[in-house]
């Protein structure tokens, strides 16, 4: 199920990308109880869902895009639980996503992982096809503000989904996890970015906390100048930072 599509998966990568390739799954017992379900996903549904993203925000990249779905195996709990079952990747213009069909409300949570994966395309081919990679530093600065970006978009494409990953700290802890998060926003040290952005039990840093600052700061800057998501994802991460008031 994998290996047969990687190479149309991943076509247009310009480096290895098989770390986002979906992993084999061995709970068989649960994939046997998944599988009757993802067969009755109405794929027509999902065109619709996808096609109203793209009309709202339109890609001038020529290249056909492909959406892989992958079942993704039921011993995920964190996916399970705090994601609806649904979890994506994008692959330099392509699109993966994996669903766990015994979650709660998984279906309704594939064109919002959709909407905000392809924002990432969108993003990526103005800043590296169209711009070559000109103004980008590989911060952890551009890759709070990126995905913020991406999760505005698919919140609003989608207002009724409230997302765990994006709920709100008290106002006292956030002040107080955002006087640590500051100091590395310029850091291109990729040991820092992963736990920061997706937290870690360890340094005591919130599951997902990144995700909440990036999405605060960039609707932050939206609330001071409104411009359409077309526009925005031309911004540099530095100017939307520098433009909002957040702390």
């Amino acid at each position: 199920m994998i290996e047969p599509f990687w190479g149309e998966i991943a076509v247009y990568a310009p480096f290895d990308q098989s770390f986002k390739q979906p992993t084999c799954i061995h709970a068989l017992a649960q994939l046997e109880r998944q599988l009757p379900l993802l067969s009755d996903m109405d794929i027509a549904a999902l065109r619709v869902a996808f096609a109203t993203a793209t009309t709202a925000l339109p890609s001038d990249d020529d290249d056909p895009m492909t959406v892989a779905l992958y079942p993704l195996c039921d011993s995920n709990q964190i996916v399970k639980e705090r994601q609806n079952g649904v979890v994506g990747a994008s692959v330099f213009g392509n699109i993966i996503i994996q669903m766990n069909p015994l979650a709660d409300d998984w279906q309704a949570w594939v064109p919002y992982v959709f909407a905000h994966e392809y924002h990432h395309n969108l993003w990526g081919h103005y800043w590296y096809v169209v711009r070559d990679g000109k103004d980008l530093a590989g911060t952890f600065l551009e890759y709070l503000i990126t995905e913020g970006q991406a999760d505005l978009f698919a919140m609003h494409m989608h207002p009724n989904l409230k997302p765990q990953w994006n709920q709100s700290l008290t106002a006292d802890d956030e002040q107080a996890l955002w006087a640590r998060y500051k100091p590395i926003l310029q850091s291109t040290d990729p040991a820092f970015h992963a736990a920061y952005m997706f937290g870690d039990s360890k340094q005591n840093l919130p599951w997902c906390a990144g995700y909440r600052f990036g999405a605060n700061i960039v609707a932050d800057f939206l609330r001071k100048q409104p411009m359409p998501f077309a526009q925005l994802l031309q911004i540099p991460a530095n100017h939307i930072f520098e433009n909002s008031s957040y702390f």
